[in-house]
């Protein structure tokens, strides 16, 4: 036997259903600020939140690469 259950739920009921709190309006003053930021030309702030997401990116290109290179000389190395 097989049973199916749908749920259809906006996000709003179901942050209710888990007991999540209600953070629009955090959000929401969040992107006002930042939205502020960047039209008064603040850099900066956009640099400073970008920098962990580019970090992160550098990282992982280093790693894919070093992993090419393992790969290529791999075959090439006598033993």
């Amino acid at each position: 036997m097989k049973i199916s259950i749908d749920v259809d739920l906006s996000p709003q009921e179901a942050r209710e259903l888990m007991g999540w709190p209600d953070m629009s309006k955090i959000h929401e003053a969040t992107i006002s600020q930042l939205t502020e930021q960047i039209k008064s030309g603040n850099q900066e702030l956009m640099l400073s939140m970008l920098k962990p997401y580019l970090d992160g990116s550098q990282q992982a290109f280093t790693y894919y690469q070093k992993m090419l290179e393992s790969m290529a000389t791999a075959g090439t190395s006598k033993k």
